[in-house]
């Protein structure tokens, strides 16, 4: 695979299915899959949840396959959340969960916001490796769904030490 073999572009209506089935397939490969609940909704509703709530949805395929995805849905007029980015299990170590990152940050900051903002369970050492490496610091932890989470937040225009714009 090389770095053009990858298509990113916005979701559509069409990818509905190929988003829950991603989800579902990557969730289950890291070990936080469990029974389907109302906290996936937002993967069923994609357009309303992060297109017109003034965030947004990318997609990335190689070929006819989903590899990649994440969206970003509005915390308020400076801070976006960033959820939902999954790698193919298949595609996983191959710089598109880097990239994927890279194109919601560059949305999160055309969007206008000036923080992103994410949480991550402590037992997805390779995310929290990605999101620290790529400047996100940790402020603490939590419990949603069950599971243990670290929740990040990175300023979108250069930070300071303790991480303020």
């Amino acid at each position: 695979m090389s770095h053009d073999d990858v298509v990113f572009r916005r979701f559509e209506r069409g990818d509905v299915d190929n988003v829950w089935h991603l989800h579902r397939s990557a969730s289950e490969a890291v070990g936080v899959y469990g029974p389907e609940g109302v906290w996936e909704d937002d993967l069923r509703n994609v357009g309303e949840v992060y297109i017109e709530s003034g965030g947004d949805f990318v997609v990335g395929h190689i070929g006819i396959q989903l590899a990649a995805m994440g969206g970003l849905q509005p915390v308020d007029e400076e801070i976006a959340e960033l959820k939902r980015m999954r790698v193919d299990p298949a595609f996983q170590r191959r710089g598109l969960g880097r990239r994927i990152l890279s194109k919601l940050e560059s949305r999160a900051v055309a969007l206008g916001f000036k923080y992103i903002v994410l949480e991550t369970t402590t037992i997805q050492e390779g995310a929290q490796k990605l999101y620290e490496t790529a400047g996100y610091i940790s402020r603490g932890e939590g419990t949603l769904h069950g599971y243990t989470v670290i929740f990040y937040k990175k300023c979108l225009s250069g930070h300071d030490a303790v991480g303020f714009c």
